[in-house]
């Protein structure tokens, strides 16, 4: 008996699924204020030298009560600028003036026409945050790349879980991996706000990344597997919400809290409140089956009906027993990394998946990281940032349904792209940021589209795996993407070049993918090399191509096995498909 037709007698999208939705929905918002915080943990804001000690002004010999004229004033004159475009003083970041020994009538010290570099540190504008980590840890003038680096091992961390977590959470379940990773998250990033120097900061920032993403892959492989087919896309594009609603709060919450420790420690507070709320998390009854723990996965199923009001069907565990001698047959062929790859069609629709991830992850965070060079107030441009995934996410939702997975895909990575080039001619301020927006409305949905349609492809014996591969190679665009926001130095229209084609480039690829409105998830090796083999642009109907005069219980004809020990001996060159 297939679990898709349990689905369908228990209930595909009952009450049970709903409240493990909205148990998801309420973990993965702390989650999602971690993955754009830096945003304003490095905020730049606007320094100068200080001078030593010995060489500032007296603010009250000078009759100057405000602490605001008092800095004006020794800025004033201790300060190298220049006059911009606009016709405004511009002040040196990162040198003064060498003041000299000798003071007018009034004791006032004369500066010189000598520069040197800021010896005595440097005195920030507190105006719009009162502290970030380019401030506390001095990530300015030449260590002013840091944060860029920061954030890059935030992605290096992303790559680092998606290395793992995938594998994990198909060896020792859903349920395992995703409480593993939600108490490592807690701790790690509670600590991080605590942080004394930069080194512990990224290390901590590292450790906290490689689990989230451990949670965050968890969440979505353990909605998929227990919500029916039609029921996906809106399951999915939910908890999508939860990522713009944590952009949205963190924007609210930085503005409130301009102190980043403070910003930091009130968006890792909630995950000890988010470990009571695991209790009612379920393992995935499809893992359980493909694993053969019937038992596990009737008492769940059980769990299932009960909250949803239906009827298991009789003599359920007789019925998955039924299939026990097949999937014994399947474990003699054991899964790796390696079968992402090893047959022709999953191996196709793997590397295109790769690419669009790659993709919509640099455009995505790309877009995210640079508000403040779109021209506008930084907390209104995150705001709006966050805020238009909501209708994003919508639209997503209803194309996904309305003309399925693969042509609202291309769509979506092409209008992005067009949109990213088009704001490259388009003078800095709201007109530029409203098409930049519209752009990110187009890649936030293509991000939303790519999690569900990935999930739908890649069958369950190497979902998860297929997943964190996935999402691996997205997290080497991550580190990517603050360098490439780097070259703007040497030609500024560079990042959205790099942004815009990229996008076009993985729009014409989605073409080549397989449609999957209303099928059923694929489950085995054999279920995944057939689906969608030979097809066009047909759409996929209720039954599934992938196990039309099939055994599912047996690999594909073109598998070929890793060689054992044994008949690598034997016959050290042939091996048998």
């Amino acid at each position: 008996m297939e679990y898709d037709d349990i689905l369908h007698q228990i209930g595909p999208y009952g009450k049970y699924q709903k409240l493990l939705v909205l148990a998801m929905f309420v973990i993965k918002i702390p989650l999602s204020c971690h993955f754009i915080a830096q945003v304003f943990l490095a905020a730049k804001t606007d320094h100068w030298c200080a001078l030593p000690e010995s060489q500032a002004i007296n603010c009250t010999q000078l009759r100057l009560t405000s602490l605001t004229d008092c800095l004006e004033e020794q800025k004033s004159y201790s300060i190298p600028y220049e006059i911009d475009h606009d016709g405004e003083q511009v002040y040196s970041s990162c040198q003064r003036y060498i003041l000299g020994d000798e003071g007018d009538d009034s004791g006032q010290i004369l500066n010189s026409t000598d520069i040197i570099s800021c010896d005595a540190g440097w005195v920030f504008d507190h105006s719009r945050y009162k502290s970030t980590i380019n401030e506390n840890f001095n990530l300015v003038c030449d260590r002013e790349d840091l944060p860029g680096i920061a954030q890059s091992i935030w992605f290096a961390g992303l790559l680092a879980g998606s290395l793992g977590w995938g594998s994990v959470g198909d060896w020792i379940g859903r349920r395992k991996t995703f409480i593993l990773t939600l108490i490592l998250v807690t701790v790690s990033s509670t600590v991080t706000s605590f942080v004394p120097n930069f080194t512990s900061f990224v290390a901590m920032r590292f450790i906290t990344a490689a689990c989230s993403y451990g949670t965050v892959l968890m969440t979505y492989v353990l909605v998929s597997e227990i919500v029916g087919p039609k029921k996906r896309v809106v399951a999915n594009t939910i908890l999508f919400f939860s990522f713009s609603t944590g952009y949205v709060l963190l924007t609210l919450l930085a503005f409130l809290l301009r102190e980043w420790r403070h910003l930091h420690l009130a968006i890792s507070l909630p995950f000890i409140l988010c470990l009571l709320l695991v209790f009612v998390i379920p393992e995935s009854p499809r893992w359980l089956i493909i694993k053969g723990r019937f038992k596990a996965a009737t008492k769940t199923i059980e769990n299932i009906a009960k909250v949803n009001g239906t009827q298991v069907p009789e003599d359920l565990i007789d019925k998955l027993s039924d299939t026990k001698q097949d999937n014994k047959q399947h474990s003699n062929f054991p899964v790796t990394q390696l079968d992402l790859v090893r047959t022709p069609n999953i191996r196709k629709k793997t590397l295109i998946l790769f690419v669009d991830w790659f993709v919509a992850n640099m455009v995505y965070y790309g877009l995210s990281l640079s508000t403040s060079a779109l021209g506008v107030d930084d907390y209104l441009a995150a705001f709006v940032s966050g805020a238009i995934e909501v209708p994003s996410y919508l639209f997503c939702w209803y194309v996904m349904n309305r003309y399925g997975r693969r042509l609202s895909l291309v769509g979506f990575y092409i209008f992005s792209g067009l949109f990213c080039l088009i704001t490259i001619f388009i003078p800095f301020g709201a007109t530029r940021a409203a098409v930049a927006m519209a752009g990110k409305f187009a890649i936030s949905a293509a991000f939303g589209h790519i999690y569900i349609y990935s999930l739908e492809i890649f069958p369950t014996i190497i979902r998860s795996m297929g997943m964190g591969a996935s999402s691996m190679v997205a997290r080497v665009s991550g580190i990517l993407c603050p360098f490439i926001l780097l070259l703007g130095k040497y030609w500024q229209p560079l990042p959205l070049c790099v942004f815009g084609g990229g996008s076009i480039v993985a729009g014409i690829l989605s073409l080549m993918l397989p449609e999957t409105i209303g099928c059923p998830l694929p489950d085995t090796i054999q279920d995944g090399e057939n689906f969608g083999k030979g097809e066009r642009f047909q759409q996929c109907y209720k039954r599934n191509p992938g196990r039309k005069n099939q055994d599912p219980s047996q690999p594909p004809p073109d598998y070929l096995p890793l060689p054992t020990l044994q008949n690598t001996q034997q016959d050290p060159i042939h091996v048998d498909a």
